[in-house]
């Protein structure tokens, strides 16, 4: 399906409601988007243990911890900085 999309001047772009419909995609709907070779692809964001995962797949860090290992890295992290922020 090739669909064109005009830029507005805020920088947003609106979705033909036939993609809207083929993605499955509502109000409040998250995209994943990625820029590659001068295009940009944009994919249905699930928020589910699987994307998770498949979005941990590629990253480099992913070579040397497991997925629960890296989870537990940030909320390590994301504890020690709210402890810094709020002072306990």
């Amino acid at each position: 399906m090739n669909t064109l999309l005009t830029l507005t001047s805020k920088n947003q772009l609106t979705l033909p409601v036939s993609i809207v419909s083929l993605l499955g995609l509502n109000k409040g709907s998250k995209l994943w988007t990625k820029v590659k070779d001068n295009t940009i692809f944009l994919e249905k964001a699930e928020d589910d243990w699987d994307s998770l995962q498949g979005l941990l797949a590629n990253h480099p860090i992913s070579k040397k911890y497991s997925t629960l290992q890296i989870i537990e890295i940030a909320r390590k992290k994301e504890a020690q900085r709210l402890a810094k922020k709020y002072g306990k």
